[in-house]
């Protein structure tokens, strides 16, 4: 079916590292609307020049606007693919520098798919995301969680680990379990 990349993340917490990657999403997002309301009550309540205030104004939202940018950017250069994981119609094949698993449907009982850390690109929507935590929860009660990239390592393919999902959802006996 699809392979996808296997990331590690140099922190304690990956989950922490997509909470606050999502936080500064937002952010950024909801930085312009907050700098149009600024501007509007200094310029109408307060009655300041509009002029004046474009020049204090614009230069520090542009600097936030450029600090925030990297920020979210910086983290995702020091992400480090270590391998790569397939799904199959019969098993999932996890490869890690030399090592290759093989974990059966059989043996598996559930998998959960969260989301970790946003999509920054200009050409994503709101619901991209760079990165999904992928945890394995076996029968005999242990589990795995692995970072895995959204989008396949075939660029024939466009198919995201959240679609990969749902078409194993049909096809196995595990419950499979996708986490906003």
């Amino acid at each position: 079916m699809s392979r996808y990349k296997i990331y590690q993340i140099d922190h304690y917490d990956p989950k922490k590292v997509g909470k606050n990657k999502r936080r500064l999403a937002v952010l950024y997002g909801a930085l312009f609307s907050i700098s149009y309301l600024v501007f509007h009550v200094f310029v109408y309540i307060l009655d300041i020049k509009p002029s004046v205030m474009f020049l204090t104004l614009f230069p520090l939202v542009l600097g936030l606007y450029i600090w925030l940018y990297y920020k979210l950017k910086s983290d995702l250069k020091r992400i480090k693919t270590i391998g790569d994981i397939e799904f199959t119609r019969s098993c999932i094949k996890k490869r890690i520098g030399d090592s290759l698993t093989e974990y059966e449907f059989r043996s598996i009982e559930k998998l959960e798919l969260q989301r970790h850390i946003p999509s920054i690109n200009s050409g994503g929507g709101k619901n991209d995301y760079f990165s999904y935590i992928l945890t394995i929860i076996f029968s005999n009660s242990t589990s795995e969680s692995l970072i895995i990239s959204e989008k396949p390592v075939d660029n024939r393919q466009n198919l995201s680990i959240a679609n990969t999902m749902k078409t194993l959802k049909k096809i196995i006996e595990p419950q499979i379990t996708i986490i906003p």
